[in-house]
């Protein structure tokens, strides 16, 4: 059964990302999906991961690390919860920026990607609701 007052909240209090994670969802619409917790997780051809309220996008595998990048990005659909429409400059921004614009700091540096306080929180909170097993750092 659907948590009907996490997807409230979502839709209310996180209205400006989880209407582009609707506007997301449409466009993979003939992707693959499911439900993932009170989230609905979409399978991409993609290689990475996105939370945008409570919708997930995640890469169409069945592989160890695709499940924990599910749980982490459901991790990310809390702090939305938690910060509703300042999720997108908080998280979302700082996010995007740390994945793709401090690639190759993270490598040299050997930086683990959990590191910066958004994917770490995000990790704590998916290992939390989604019941992963073994720590995230993705």
């Amino acid at each position: 059964m659907w948590n009907w007052a996490y997807i409230a909240v979502q839709c209310v209090w996180g209205m400006p990302q989880t209407i582009l994670g609707f506007l997301l969802y449409l466009r993979y619409l003939d992707a693959p999906h499911e439900r993932f917790g009170g989230a609905v997780r979409t399978r991409w051809t993609r290689d990475g991961g996105v939370s945008l309220g409570p919708f997930i996008f995640t890469p169409d595998s069945e592989e160890a690390w695709c499940r924990k990048m599910a749980a982490h990005e459901y991790g990310h659909t809390f702090q939305s919860l938690m910060l509703g429409p300042l999720y997108l400059f908080l998280i979302g921004l700082p996010s995007m920026v740390w994945n793709r614009c401090f690639c190759g700091y993270r490598n040299r540096k050997q930086v683990p990607y959990s590191w910066f306080y958004t994917e770490r929180w995000a990790d704590r909170l998916g290992e939390k609701h989604a019941g992963a097993r073994e720590k995230l750092q993705i």
